[in-house]
């Protein structure tokens, strides 16, 4: 992916990052928190209860969706607009399932923190043909993910990102705690990176994904059921004299 798109992508989520912090909504869930009453299996329940009942036809075995979702701090659903319209064409039927499943479910559950409710994203798999020919009570769909690899391991990430970002963040003196956020696609191709918080430097921004897109190394992708998946990764970075991976 060119600079250009890195840099777009980047503009892109900071403007949605901004307006996510409007709503007062979380980037995620706190830890040990689920956005369904009753947790995984139970929405992968109440999801086959309702496609079995309403005898929704079932989708080819290669369709799978990953919806991405917003629920708000009044426990209703909102779904985050998905730009990626090839990937909605080749998983048309699973899309238009999960979006049954989105409307028509009802024990959204908001985040809390220290006892307030408040807005959080999320996202989750769905796979058709496991919520429905194949189900199985206690199903989960995490349990059968495979998770992206880079390549050579976690141990060379650490060293190729330091190596090439420890003089960047060193010349533009920054220091902290940050997150840097991407996606790796079914490809294994890295899209929409950001970091968060926002670091209000125009020019660090650019070079930082001016440098991100010299990493041109092409991960193994998360395989669900070895359906090659898209996933979030978040990489988690403390900067001061010396570079941590936390």
């Amino acid at each position: 992916m060119s600079t250009m798109k890195f840099l777009f992508f980047f503009l892109l989520t900071i403007s949605s990052q901004i307006f996510y912090a409007q709503m007062n909504v979380l980037e995620e869930y706190p830890k040990n928190q689920y956005f369904y009453e009753g947790g995984a299996v139970e929405f992968y329940k109440q999801a086959h209860d309702y496609l079995t009942h309403n005898k929704f036809k079932e989708c080819g075995e290669k369709e799978i969706y990953q919806p991405r979702i917003i629920i708000t701090k009044d426990g209703t659903v909102k779904k985050v607009k998905d730009n990626d319209t090839a990937n909605i064409g080749k998983n048309k039927c699973a899309f238009d399932l999960s979006m049954e499943v989105l409307k028509n479910l009802k024990q959204w559950k908001a985040a809390d923190v220290k006892g307030v409710k408040m807005g959080a994203i999320t996202e989750f798999i769905f796979y058709p043909k496991d919520l429905m020919s194949n189900y199985k009570p206690g199903y989960n769909a995490s349990d059968f993910v495979i998770y992206a690899q880079y390549p050579g391991g976690n141990k060379k990430l650490n060293s190729d990102f330091h190596d090439n970002f420890m003089t960047l963040f060193a010349d533009y003196q920054i220091n902290g705690a940050l997150s840097l956020e991407f996606y790796v696609n079914d490809k294994g191709e890295i899209t929409n990176p950001r970091i968060y918080p926002e670091i209000g430097n125009q020019n660090f921004n650019i070079n930082f994904m001016r440098t991100l897109s010299r990493l041109k190394k092409v991960w193994k992708p998360a395989l669900y059921s070895n359906i090659p998946i898209k996933q979030k990764i978040v990489y988690p970075m403390e900067f001061s004299v010396n570079f941590i991976q936390r």
